[in-house]
């Protein structure tokens, strides 16, 4: 089987999967699924971090994630740093070393704060999930086809040597696209062309991130969970980034009645 087939199926399923998901399942069901994909995420980012920091890979720390999620999504975010502060501090201790104090903060807010996002979207309206979702597949999807088949110029050979700008220009494009029908679907407010916009630059951050973690340990992908994808942190490095900045938009345009 093609790695292209391979992609295109485990899109197909991921999407059947999501769509789904965010139509039938409650909010506080769904805000719980949310805190279990930080399990996930925080196992593959830990996975990475690691190959450095060994002591790391352990399962307490994915259940610190899930609970640090769940005291966000459910209680209170002082809470969540609280315990994110607290655990990375014994396990520095019992190490005796800042930079398990500064990676384990690190590793857990990532993992935490950007997943946990998608969920505290919900609580406004948990439709943004589709406009969020379609900025980045389409993305993602333009992207890759751009790239495969014009990319010449390389975005950041040292990062990420297989992106080009040709890439970055057709995920720009795509998520504009896809951003806007969605908003016209859905018959959401035009200003959500905004969050769009600046999430359609985001994205190649967001990628770019995880792909300078991943240079610095020698690895490829985050897991092989996905077949033609890697890990579901490959998957979702962009979304996560693009869900803070569209939660940073909503919490704006309530603190200052914009909408």
């Amino acid at each position: 089987m093609s790695e292209l087939i391979k992609r295109v199926i485990s899109a197909v399923v991921l999407a059947s999967i999501t769509i789904g998901g965010i139509i039938y399942l409650p909010t506080q069901a769904l805000k719980i699924v949310i805190a279990l994909l930080t399990v996930v995420v925080s196992y593959e980012a830990f996975n990475l971090i690691g190959k450095k920091y060994p002591e790391l890979k352990h399962p307490i720390v994915f259940i610190m994630a899930f609970i640090s999620s769940l005291s966000l999504l459910f209680m209170d975010t002082y809470l969540a740093i609280l315990i994110i502060f607290l655990f990375s501090f014994y396990v520095a201790s019992k190490k005796w070393d800042l930079n398990y104090l500064a990676v384990s903060i690190f590793g857990l807010s990532y993992s935490v704060f950007f997943v946990s996002s998608l969920g505290l979207l919900v609580d406004y309206n948990k439709y943004l999930l589709f406009l969020l979702f379609a900025v980045v597949w389409t993305g993602d999807t333009l992207a890759y086809f751009v790239g495969k088949n014009f990319g010449k110029h390389k975005l950041s050979t040292r990062i990420s040597p297989k992106k080009t700008v040709e890439g970055a220009v057709g995920s720009f494009l795509g998520s504009l696209i896809g951003g806007y029908l969605v908003i016209k679907y859905l018959d959401f407010d035009i200003k959500f062309m905004i969050p769009v916009i600046i999430s359609a630059v985001i994205l190649q951050i967001g990628d770019l991130f995880e792909s300078f973690i991943k240079r610095q340990v020698n690895e490829k992908d985050s897991s092989n969970l996905i077949p033609g994808h890697g890990g579901v942190l490959d998957r979702i490095d962009s979304l996560i980034f693009a869900s803070v900045v569209f939660l940073i938009w909503i919490r704006v345009i309530h603190a200052f009645n914009l909408g």
